[in-house]
């Protein structure tokens, strides 16, 4: 189907505050980012994210990337591990034909740059809020070099983009 990946991001390009992401959401982010969160069929995280986001109600699968091969010990019994000892495009590829339904990718800034790179991201839905995070910065113009936006609007001082991958098609 499609590899989505939702992204909030503070005024100074920050992607969390006190280690999480939820105080940098706006009502205008937190409304997208629980509808596309309610429609996945699956995740992908990294450790990172694992540990500090809440996934309490997820009932669907939630894919772990960690570049460490000892096996990781999940709170949640969806959470399964999976190393990344490939290409990030082929590890995902593999998950999206085992999915039936759009996967979501909710990761910090160096696993979401990483993927956004090897064009494992179909789409990027990133909301840009005028709070200052302190943590996970990136780079939004490195981030979208090779994405389109195809739908920009503002709400309430926050900027709601959607971004469709560009690179090469045979990828996508």
């Amino acid at each position: 189907m499609a590899v989505i990946a939702s992204l909030v991001i503070g005024s100074n390009g920050a992607t969390s505050k006190g280690g999480i992401s939820a105080p940098l959401s706006t009502p205008a982010d937190r409304e997208r980012f629980l509808q596309r969160h309610r429609s996945a069929a699956a995740y992908i995280i990294g450790k990172n994210s694992a540990a500090l986001e809440s996934y309490r109600a997820t009932s669907v699968p939630i894919f772990v990337f960690s570049r460490f091969t000892t096996p990781l010990t999940f709170a949640h019994p969806m959470m399964q591990q999976v190393t990344v000892d490939r290409n990030l495009l082929e590890i995902t590829r593999i998950i999206d034909h085992r999915i039936d339904g759009e996967i979501v990718v909710e990761a910090g800034a160096s696993l979401l740059m990483a993927m956004a790179k090897s064009g494992a991201i179909d789409l990027i839905e990133l909301s840009r809020t005028p709070i200052r995070g302190d943590g996970g910065f990136i780079d939004v113009d490195e981030l979208l070099a090779d994405f389109e936006t195809i739908s920009e609007r503002e709400v309430d001082g926050t900027r709601l983009l959607e971004c469709r991958y560009q690179g090469n098609s045979a990828n996508s």
